[in-house]
């Protein structure tokens, strides 16, 4: 075992940003949940990424987060230095690389033509 490596408690272990799992259900409230790749962990969730899309389209990033049983874990194992810097830069490497922010942004933001094209219905 590096003293490198992130681990989950269900025993996991999480080399880098990319491992992680992104849950997009609720893009439509600003919320990525975060994931453990292991599909049978009982946690499940690790943490979160909050965002919001401003009346021009544009994404306005928040803030990202682990919970504190995943972050507590590690810095026992790893000490909480060690821990904080290595969660820190996957949470910037899962904001920039592995979050298709574009696809999210089409998925919320209706673009004009898509307005044009399916005209509400008030009754």
């Amino acid at each position: 075992m590096s003293k490198s490596e992130i681990q989950c408690p269900c025993g996991q272990y999480i080399e880098d940003y990319s491992k992680y799992l992104l849950l997009h259900l609720k893009k439509e409230m600003g919320e990525i949940d975060i994931l453990c790749p292991n599909e049978f962990c009982y946690l499940r969730e690790l943490g979160f990424l909050k965002f919001h899309i401003d009346t021009t389209g544009k994404i306005k990033f928040d803030v990202g987060r682990f919970y504190a049983p995943y972050s507590t874990w590690n810095a026992t194992r790893i000490t909480e230095e060690t821990t904080v810097k290595i969660l820190k830069q996957h949470l910037v490497d899962i904001t920039e690389k592995l979050v298709d922010w574009a696809k999210i942004r089409k998925g919320v933001f209706k673009t004009k033509e898509e307005i044009k094209e399916k005209p509400e219905v008030s009754t």
